[in-house]
C-alpha cells in the first residue's frame, strides 16, 4: 500500500513540474543569473579592494576562490539532500543565504567580513546550482532536455559579460558598495519567481523511507564525473593563463573573452542539436576530443591565439548541455540531485587543480608548449572517461 501511494505521489509531482517546465526554466535562468553575477563580482573590484582594504593579490585570489570552495566539500552531501528536500523551500533557503551574503559583502567593514560573505555566498550559490540543475532535468525529462540545459548554462557566461560590461558605469555612478548592493536586488527579484514557478514537492521527495534508492555510484556516473573533472582542469587552466599567452594586457583579455561570447550564444544552439540528433554521451566524447585537439594544436604552434579561442569557445558551447543532460539518463529520478552533486564535486576539484598544474609547469619552464601539451594529455583522460558513459536503456530511449 505504501509503495502504491508513493508511486502515485511521484507521478503527480512529475506531471506537475512537466506541465510548468518553461516557467521552471525561466525562473531557473533568473536565479542562475543572480548566482553568476555574485560569483564574478570580485575580479572587476580587484584594484578597488586592494586600495580600500590594503589587500595583496593573494588575498584577492582567496576572496575569489572562497565563492567556489564550499562546492568541493559540500556538493555531494547537498546533492543527496536535495533529492529529499522540498524544492521550493530549498530554493528559497538558498536564495535567502545569497541575499544575506550579498548584503554582507556590500557593507563589509573588513577583509574578514568580505571573506565570510563570500563563503556564505558559496553555500547558497551551491544549493541553487545543484537544485536548479535537478529541477530542469526533472521538468524536461525525456524531451528537449539538452536545449533546456543549453539555455540554462548560457546564463552563466552571460552574467559575466553583463557584469564586466556594466562595472565601469555602475562603479562610477554608485561606488563599489552601491554596485555590490545591486546584486542582492537581483536575488530579491528571483525569490518570488522561484516561489511561483517551482512546485512544493518533487519526484525525489515522494519516495518514502525504506524504499530502494536505485543506482548508487555506477560505472557510468563515475566515468561522467571523471570526464567532467578532466574537462574542467584544462579549461580552467586555459582561461587563467591564456590572456598572457595570447598577448597579455587588454589584447589578451579581449581575445579570451571570445570564448565567453561563443559559449553564451552557442550553448542553446548546441543543446537544440543534441536534442534533435540524440546520444548526448557522444557529444560529451566529441567535446572532450575537440578540447584535446585544440590544446595539442596550441602546444605545437599550429593554431594562432584567435583560432584557439574560437575553437575553445565552440568546445565550451557543446560540453555543458551534453554533460548536464546526462545525469538524468544515468540514475533514477530520485538520485539526480546526488548525481549532480557528485559531478559538481569533481568539476570543482578539476577547476582547482588545473590552474595549479599549469602554473607549476609555467614556473618550471618558459615554454608554453609544455603547458598546453600536458593539459592536452589531461584532456585525453577526459575522452577516455567519456567513452565509458552508458545511459540506462529506459533513459536512452526517451
Amino acid at each position: 500500500m505504501t509503495n502504491g501511494s508513493s508511486y502515485t505521489r511521484a507521478m503527480r509531482a512529475e506531471a506537475g513540474i512537466a506541465v510548468r517546465r518553461w516557467r521552471v526554466l525561466a525562473s531557473a535562468m533568473v536565479s542562475f543569473f543572480a548566482v553568476g553575477m555574485m560569483f564574478f563580482a570580485v575580479p572587476p573590484l580587484g584594484p578597488t579592494l586592494r586600495a580600500t582594504f590594503g589587500l595583496s593579490n593573494l588575498a584577492i585570489g582567496l576572496l575569489m576562490g572562497a565563492g567556489a570552495a564550499p562546492a568541493v566539500l559540500l556538493s555531494l552531501p547537498l546533492g543527496a539532500a536535495l533529492d529529499r528536500w522540498p524544492p521550493r523551500a530549498a530554493g528559497l533557503a538558498g536564495l535567502a543565504t545569497m541575499l544575506v551574503a550579498g548584503v554582507g559583502f556590500a557593507v563589509a567593514p573588513s577583509y574578514g567580513w568580505l571573506l565570510a560573505s563570500r563563503l556564505l555566498f558559496g553555500i547558497g550559490g551551491l544549493v541553487m546550482n545543484l537544485l536548479l540543475a535537478r529541477l530542469v532535468s526533472a521538468a524536461f525529462a525525456g524531451r528537449e532536455l539538452a536545449l533546456a540545459m543549453g539555455l540554462f548554462t548560457a546564463v552563466y557566461p552571460a552574467s559575466m559579460i553583463v557584469l564586466f560590461s556594466l562595472h565601469p558605469w555602475l562603479s562610477a555612478w554608485l561606488g563599489w558598495r552601491g554596485e555590490m548592493a545591486v546584486l542582492p536586488a537581483l536575488v530579491v527579484v528571483a525569490i518570488p519567481l522561484h516561489a511561483a514557478a517551482v512546485p512544493r514537492r518533487s519526484t525525489g521527495e515522494a519516495q518514502t523511507v525504506g524504499e530502494p534508492r536505485g543506482d548508487g555510484l555506477s560505472l557510468s556516473l563515475v566515468a561522467l564525473g571523471l570526464a567532467w573533472m578532466l574537462y574542467f582542469a584544462p579549461f580552467a587552466a586555459v582561461t587563467t593563463f591564456a590572456p598572457e599567452w595570447a598577448g597579455d594586457g587588454a589584447a589578451g583579455l579581449l581575445l579570451v573573452s571570445v570564448v565567453t561570447w561563443i559559449a553564451m550564444l552557442g550553448t542553446p544552439v548546441a543543446g537544440g542539436l543534441i536534442d534533435r540528433i540524440g546520444r548526448p554521451e557522444r557529444w560529451a566524447v566529441a567535446s572532450t576530443s575537440a578540447l584535446t585537439v585544440s590544446l595539442a594544436a596550441m602546444a605545437i604552434g599550429v593554431l594562432p591565439a584567435a583560432g584557439a579561442m574560437i575553437a575553445l569557445g565552440a568546445v565550451c558551447a557543446v560540453a555543458p548541455p551534453a554533460f548536464y543532460s546526462l545525469p538524468a539518463r544515468l540514475v533514477p529520478a530520485e538520485r539526480v540531485g546526488f548525481a549532480f552533486g557528485f559531478i559538481t564535486t569533481l568539476s570543482n576539484l578539476g577547476a582547482l587543480l588545473g590552474p595549479a598544474l599549469a602554473g607549476a609547469i609555467r614556473d618550471a619552464t618558459p615554454r608554453w608548449a609544455w603547458v598546453w601539451g600536458v593539459l592536452a594529455v589531461v584532456a585525453i583522460g577526459g575522452v577516455a572517461a567519456a567513452l565509458l558513459v552508458r545511459p540506462r536503456l529506459t533513459a536512452a530511449t526517451t
